[in-house]
C-alpha cells in the first residue's frame, strides 16, 4: 500500500482523498494484532503489579457517557508525565474496556519495550518514518477490528507551567481518516501537592479523567485544519478541569517557580522506571511555523523565571532535604 506524505494528502483533491484511505483502511483491516481477540494474562499481571506499586492516587472518571457504546474509538489524550500509558490501560480496564496504547518506543529501555509490548503497546521511533508508517497502520488496524486505540496528542511531555496543550501533530487526525471512527478527547489532570516533595510518590492527590464528546473526521476536508480544531477541543476540556477545581495559570504571577521546579524535576528524574531527557524531547515537539517554543521553565542566574531546562545537577537543588 503507498503510504503519502502529509504535503501530498493536503494536495489531493475530494476523490483522490476518499479513495486512498478507503483503500488505506481496507489494507490496515488485515494488520490486527495478534492479542486483539484473546485475553492478555501477561498485561493484567503486569497492570496489577504497577498499580500496587506506582501510582500513590485514585482516578476520578468524568464524562463517561461520551465514550460510543461498543466503547470502540479513537482516544485522543494530552500527555503529562510517564504514568499516562498506565493510567490510560487502568482506566478503561475500569471501564471494562481493553486498549492499545501508541507510544514512543526510541525513549525506552529494552526492558520497558518489553512490557509496553506486553500491555498492549504499539511501539514506534518516533526518529524514523518508517516506523512511524508501520505503527499507525497496525494501529488502526486494531481499531478497525474492534480494539479501541489511545494516542498522545503532543507526543512528548508537556512541562510548560501555563499551557494546557503544547501543538499537536496530525496523527491522531489521520488515524481518524483512515479508520472512518470516532474521535473522543481525552483529559488527565494530575493534581498536584501544593508543598515541596522528595518523591513521586506523594506528588499527586488524584488523576481526574474527563472523556469529551466525540467528533468524526471528515476525509474530504484538511487534516491540518482538523487537527487545530481537535486542538482546541483538547485545550477547552484541560481548561475546563482547572476552572472546575480551581487551578489558575493565566500568566507566570500564578506560578511559585520554587514549587514547579520541584514538581518538575520529580516527574523527569524521580518517576519509577524513567529518566525524561529534556534536550532530547524537543525535536518531538511540534513546532509551527512562526510560533515560539518553550516546554519548560527555569531560574536564571539573576533569579528570574525563563524559559529554559533545568538540569538534573540543577534540579536537585529544588527537592526538598529531609
Amino acid at each position: 500500500m503507498e503510504w503519502k506524505s502529509m504535503k501530498e494528502l493536503e494536495c489531493l483533491g475530494t476523490e483522490e482523498k476518499l479513495r486512498y484511505f478507503s483503500e488505506l483502511r481496507e489494507y490496515c483491516s488485515g494488520l490486527r494484532n495478534k492479542n486483539v481477540e484473546k485475553t492478555n494474562f501477561k498485561r493484567e499481571a503486569l497492570m496489577g503489579l504497577y498499580q500496587k506499586i506506582v501510582p500513590g492516587y485514585d482516578y476520578v472518571i468524568e464524562g463517561k457517557e461520551n465514550i460510543p457504546k461498543d466503547g470502540n474509538a479513537l482516544f485522543v489524550c494530552n500527555h503529562s508525565n510517564s504514568h499516562d500509558f498506565f493510567a490510560a490501560q487502568e482506566v478503561m480496564r475500569r471501564l471494562g474496556l481493553r486498549v492499545s496504547v501508541l507510544a514512543g518506543s526510541d525513549c525506552l529501555n529494552l526492558p520497558n519495550q518489553a512490557i509496553f509490548n506486553a500491555c498492549d503497546g504499539v511501539l514506534i521511533d518516533r526518529r524514523d518514518s518508517n516506523s512511524t508508517q508501520a505503527g499507525i497502520m497496525n494501529f488502526s488496524g486494531n481499531i478497525i477490528n474492534g480494539f479501541p486505540g489511545w494516542i498522545f496528542g503532543e507526543s512528548t511531555w508537556n512541562l510548560h507551567p501555563l499551557k494546557a496543550m503544547q501543538p499537536i501533530k496530525i496523527g491522531a487526525t489521520l488515524v481518524g481518516a483512515i479508520t472512518d471512527i470516532f474521535l473522543v478527547p481525552v483529559t488527565f489532570e494530575y493534581v498536584e501537592v501544593p508543598y515541596l516533595c522528595t518523591s513521586e510518590k506523594e506528588l499527586y492527590t488524584k488523576c481526574i479523567v474527563r472523556f469529551g464528546k466525540p467528533i468524526k473526521i471528515n476525509r474530504e476536508q484538511s487534516l491540518k485544519l482538523q487537527s487545530d480544531e481537535l486542538l482546541s477541543l483538547l485545550t477547552a476540556n484541560r481548561k475546563g478541569v482547572w476552572s472546575d477545581i480551581g487551578i489558575k495559570r493565566d500568566s507566570l504571577r500564578d506560578i511559585d517557580p520554587t514549587l514547579y521546579l520541584n514538581h518538575t524535576y520529580i516527574k523527569k528524574f524521580l518517576s519509577f522506571g524513567f529518566q525524561y531527557d529534556s534536550q532530547y524531547e524537543s525535536q518531538f515537539i511540534y513546532k509551527p511555523k512562526g510560533m515560539p517554543f518553550e516546554n519548560e521553565y527555569r531560574l536564571d542566574e539573576n533569579g528570574i523565571f525563563v524559559p529554559g531546562v533545568t538540569t538534573k545537577e540543577e534540579g536537585r537543588a529544588y527537592v526538598k532535604k529531609m
